[in-house]
C-alpha cells in the first residue's frame, strides 16, 4: 500500500490520500467517513498537554481492531503538513520562478506583476487573496491557505505547464508557515522601500531557463566595477537578511540566491519611457514589478513591448 496524496479536509481526499484530521480524538464517523473516499489512512492530533504514554493506552483501548484504515495519532503544526505535502507532490515549486509580493495590501502590486509577466508570454499562476488561479483557470481556493492548499496549488500550476508563479504574502491570504518547503527567486516587501538599492547583479541562470530567457539586466550604475560590485553585494545581503525576518511566519526560503529588491530608478525611467511621465506616476506599481522582472533577466526590449501591450489592453 502506497500513500499518493495528502489532504486536510475530507472534501480533499483522493484515493490513496493521507488524510490529516483536525480532530483531538478518536471517532470512528471520521474514520469510516476517510476510508469510503478512498484515504488509506488517517492522522488524528494528539493533544500537546497529554502525554505520549496516556494518551497511546486511553486511544488503543477506544480503537476497534477491525478498523477500516490504519490510524495514527501526531502533533503535525504546519511546517510539518507543508514538509509532507511538499514531499507528496514532488516540491512542485522547484520547477517554478517563485515571484513573492509583500506589504501589497491593495493586491496593485500582484495585478501589475501579473500584467508583466503575462505579456511576456509567460504561463504562470497566482496566489492571492482571491482564492488563485493557474493559468486561466480559477483555483476558487478559501483563504487564509493552509500548507496542503499551497503545494496543492503549486502542483496544479506546474501540471497545468505553468513556468513562473506569484505569492501574495499577507495574513489575509496565507496560514502561519504555510509557504514551509517554498523557495522564494524574486522578492519585495513595498513596506519596507527605504534602502535606495542600486542595480543587482543576480544570479538567475536557473532562473532565465525557467523563463525561456537568454540575457542578463544591463546596470547602469555609473560606479567603478570593483566599487559597484561590493556595493550590490553588501546592499543585496542586507536586504535578504530583513527578507527572511519578514517571511519567517510564513515558511518561505529565502537563500543567498533569492533577488530581493526595491523599486529602482532604472525601471521607473523605463516605464515613464513607454508610458509617459503622467502614466508613469498613476501606475507607480509597475516600476516596482517592472524592477522584479529585470532582477530574473528580462530583456528591457521585452518589458517595453509587454509594457506596451498590457497599458493598450487596459484602456479597452
Amino acid at each position: 500500500m502506497t500513500v499518493t496524496s495528502v489532504a486536510d479536509a475530507l472534501e480533499d481526499i483522493t484515493p490513496g490520500a493521507l488524510y490529516i484530521s483536525s480532530a483531538r480524538e478518536y471517532d470512528p464517523r471520521i474514520v469510516h467517513a476517510a476510508a469510503r473516499r478512498g484515504a488509506y489512512a488517517i492522522v488524528f492530533m494528539r493533544a500537546e498537554s497529554v502525554s505520549e504514554s496516556m494518551e497511546d493506552s486511553a486511544v488503543t483501548s477506544a480503537l476497534p481492531l477491525d478498523a477500516e484504515i490504519p490510524v495514527l495519532f501526531a502533533n503535525l503544526h504546519n511546517d510539518e503538513r507543508a514538509r509532507i505535502a511538499a514531499d507528496m507532490a514532488g516540491y512542485p515549486s522547484a520547477s517554478l520562478a517563485v515571484f513573492a509580493v509583500q506589504g501589497d495590501r491593495s493586491g496593485k502590486l500582484v495585478s501589475a506583476l501579473y500584467s508583466v509577466l503575462h505579456y511576456l508570454g509567460n504561463p504562470l499562476g497566482v496566489i492571492d487573496a482571491r482564492g488563485g488561479h493557474s493559468l486561466e483557470r480559477e483555483l476558487n481556493m478559501s483563504t487564509p491557505l493552509s500548507p496542503l492548499d499551497i503545494q496543492r496549488m503549486l502542483f496544479v500550476m506546474a501540471e497545468d505547464g505553468a513556468t513562473s508563479v506569484i505569492l501574495h504574502i499577507d495574513d489575509s491570504v496565507l496560514e502561519a508557515l504555510s509557504l514551509t518547503s517554498v523557495t522564494v527567486d524574486v522578492y519585495t516587501n513595498t513596506s519596507r522601500e527605504s534602502y535606495n538599492v542600486p542595480e543587482l547583479s543576480p544570479h538567475v541562470s536557473g532562473m532565465m531557463e525557467t523563463l525561456g530567457l537568454d540575457d542578463a539586466p544591463a546596470s547602469t550604475s555609473k560606479r567603478p566595477s570593483f566599487l559597484r560590485s561590493h556595493a550590490q553585494k553588501d546592499d543585496a545581503d542586507e536586504l535578504r537578511r530583513v527578507a527572511r525576518q519578514d517571511v519567517q511566519a510564513y515558511g518561505a526560503e529565502i537563500t543567498d540566491q533569492t533577488l530581493c529588491v526595491e523599486t529602482s530608478q532604472d525601471a521607473k525611467d523605463l516605464v515613464d519611457e513607454v508610458l509617459g511621465a503622467e502614466a508613469s506616476e498613476r501606475e507607480q506599481e509597475l516600476a516596482t514589478a517592472v524592477t522584479m522582472v529585470l532582477a530574473a533577466g528580462v530583456k528591457r526590449s521585452s518589458i517595453k513591448s509587454a509594457l506596451r501591450l498590457a497599458y493598450e489592453m487596459k484602456d479597452r
